[in-house]
């Protein structure tokens, strides 16, 4: 009982020490975090800089090679000789090994070319490529031993959920119509404030949707696209918007229960699978491998939104059309050597897009001819975007009217002729 009578005994400075006090561990900082934005590493800012040293793999071969050249050999000691006698094999036993050696072989070869996409028009051994993950090796937030085999991982994804060409054929709703759905969702997601995955994500779930629910009409076309953002906002967003808010954006076309019913057809139709790839995951990952300036970074992405607006660009793997938006970034701007293709198409970048120059040039010439016709479309929401100085007023710089640009659309509107 006199304990309790008992005065604590108070320090006249402890509350401010505590108060100067900094914790030993920092928390993490308040902000929107891009699904897979560290492992694809930042925008290299040093383009035009530092030049590609293409020798740096061959030295470390040179390194390697003379190391093993004067390891020891290895003492063995020495047993008596014995006499060896060669068994009579028939000649069917060797057909059979000589069937399970060639069964081997072929397995061997077939995980070696699925591991870099079986890419036949070039071979990446006799390319001389920049280890661009060396410098990250310090880095857990990157993870740079992974980071090669995630990426692959990746493109077997885009594999596994295609999207066709032309797979509007047939239903009620039109490639029109889909362009002025796509139109007003970027504006919505642009309203909201939402990450650029989700918009990605958004139009890849609408895409995917369409093409295995063939019988949509076009009174629920929209209903489509809100419930394909609002699942988008739930699977990339920290805090994604209400369900309210979608209703209001509708103008309270569709009720909270046309959304939530419309989010279980999608859901099942989908098969619950929301994990395809976005372009943007391989834009990170080619701009560092390119030393990508931020001005080719910007205007890759602004290549790749105003690419999702039109019908006839979304049957293109999103690696590849990565690939191609950065190769007409880099094509556009700062690039005044005689042959272009050589400069901008370097042998790290082949190496880790899985892609050749030829393969990425059809690409090129259909957003070339895109963004040729971007002024005078119906579609003006990603331009409209992209006039703000956040985005450093890529859709009205000049050199989206280069010579070489409108060479390459008009090359683009030949072929489709």
């Amino acid at each position: 009982m006199a304990t309790r009578n008992r005065t604590a005994i108070t320090v006249p400075n402890a509350k401010e020490n505590i108060r100067n006090t900094k914790p030993s561990v920092v928390p993490p900082a308040k902000g929107k975090r891009a699904v897979l934005g560290e492992i694809s590493n930042k925008v290299n800012t040093l383009r035009g800089v530092e030049p590609i040293d293409r020798s740096s793999l061959l030295q470390k071969k040179k390194v390697v090679n003379k190391v093993l050249a004067t390891k020891p050999a290895v003492n063995v000691s020495e047993k008596p000789p014995v006499q060896i006698v060669k068994p009579v094999v028939k000649s069917s036993s060797i057909t059979n090994v000589n069937n399970a050696t060639n069964l081997i072989d072929q397995q061997s070869n077939a995980n070696v070319s699925q591991k870099r996409e079986g890419k036949d028009s070039f071979s990446s051994d006799l390319l001389q490529f920049e280890d661009i993950d060396e410098q990250d090796k310090n880095n857990p937030s990157l993870v740079s031993l992974y980071t090669n085999d995630i990426h692959d991982y990746l493109r077997t994804l885009e594999k596994k959920f295609p999207i066709k060409k032309a797979y509007l054929a047939g239903q009620e709703v039109t490639p029109k119509m889909r362009s002025v759905l796509v139109d007003w969702l970027v504006e919505v997601h642009e309203q909201f404030r939402l990450m650029q995955e989700t918009l990605y994500l958004t139009i890849a779930i609408i895409d995917r949707f369409l093409q295995l629910y063939r019988t949509i009409d076009r009174k629920k076309l929209q209903l489509v696209g809100v419930t394909a953002m609002y699942i988008a906002s739930k699977y990339e967003e920290m805090y994604s918007p209400d369900i309210s808010d979608f209703v209001y954006i509708t103008d309270k076309a569709y009720s909270k229960k046309d959304i939530l019913n419309m989010e279980m057809l999608i859901v099942k139709t989908l098969d619950y699978s929301f994990g395809r790839p976005l372009p943007l995951h391989f834009l990170r990952r080619y701009s560092k491998a390119g030393k990508a300036l931020p001005i080719h970074h910007t205007m890759a992405k602004y290549f790749l939104e105003q690419s999702l607006v039109h019908y006839e660009m979304c049957h293109y793997p999103p690696s590849l059309i990565a690939a191609a938006a950065l190769y007409l970034a880099f094509l556009v701007i700062g690039n005044d050597e005689e042959d272009e293709g050589k400069v901008i198409w370097t042998d790290t970048l082949a190496y880790y897009s899985t892609y050749s120059k030829d393969d990425v040039l059809p690409a090129v010439r259909d957003i070339a001819a895109i963004i040729n016709k971007a002024e005078d479309s119906k579609y003006q929401a990603v331009r409209k975007k992209y006039v703000h100085l956040k985005y450093m007023k890529i859709s009205i710089r000049p050199e989206l009217k280069s010579p070489i640009m409108l060479s390459i659309a008009a090359k683009s509107d030949e072929s489709n002729l």
